[in-house]
């Protein structure tokens, strides 16, 4: 008896868990309408933290999903061929015209009807977030404007944390939720493809995989 208490108590707790990092004001987004998505980030992980569970969703739903790092592959796997295209991960703000130029040939190889990346304060405000959101969102307003563009938006509950940053030019530049999207058995992935990352697994330890299962939806701002 005691147990099944424990349990009750536990699922009550993550319903509550889900409706705190829900925001239940804006409209749910249809995952159907986009086939061809290109995520683009500055680091490995940012996607999992961002939008692990609607890339997960979208390619389960037979979307083409291609996900773009700005990195030179220098913290991936041995095994790993980085492209010798990519601007050097330090300074990303300092080679914007670099950057630019290969995301642009990027959308060009690609066609994608769907951009996500980051919201123009980079979730936190770290450099390289605000420079990747940056050059998507110049190259879709002046290049590709028939290109949809999601920004990953924090729900209001972790807007709240994020505050913590205490920079007000950040704050300035964070986008609100105009849509969400259910992500389903995209929990369980993003939890997985986050614990490949081991060396957040061994700074961040539970905090991002409790935060993870209560993301049943993410949220976006859906940029005109």
């Amino acid at each position: 008896m005691a147990l099944l208490v424990a349990l009750l108590l536990l699922a009550l707790a993550w319903i509550a868990g889900v409706l705190l990092a829900t925001d239940l004001s804006v409209p749910a987004l249809d995952a159907r309408r986009h086939r061809h998505v290109l995520a683009v980030f500055p680091h490995a992980d940012d996607e999992v933290v961002a939008c692990g569970g609607t890339l997960h969703r979208l390619a389960a739903g037979g979307a083409r999903v291609t996900l773009v790092l700005l990195t030179a592959g220098e913290r991936g796997s041995p095994a790993g061929t980085p492209d010798p295209g990519l601007p050097a991960v330090r300074g990303l703000r300092e080679r914007t015209a670099e950057l630019a130029a290969f995301v642009e040939r990027t959308i060009e190889r690609v066609r994608p009807d769907l951009l996500i990346t980051y919201d123009l304060a980079g979730l936190y405000g770290h450099p390289d977030h605000i420079a990747c959101a940056e050059v998507v969102t110049e190259l879709r307003r002046t290049r590709f404007p028939d290109c949809a563009l999601w920004y990953a938006a924090l729900p209001p509950a972790a807007r709240g944390v994020a505050r913590l940053t205490g920079e007000p030019r950040v704050e300035d530049r964070r986008s609100v939720p105009t849509g969400r999207l259910f992500t389903g058995r995209g929990v369980v992935a993003r939890i997985r493809a986050w614990r490949v990352y081991r060396s957040q697994r061994r700074s961040l330890g539970w905090v991002f995989p409790v935060w993870f299962s209560l993301g049943l939806f993410e949220h976006f701002e859906v940029v005109p």
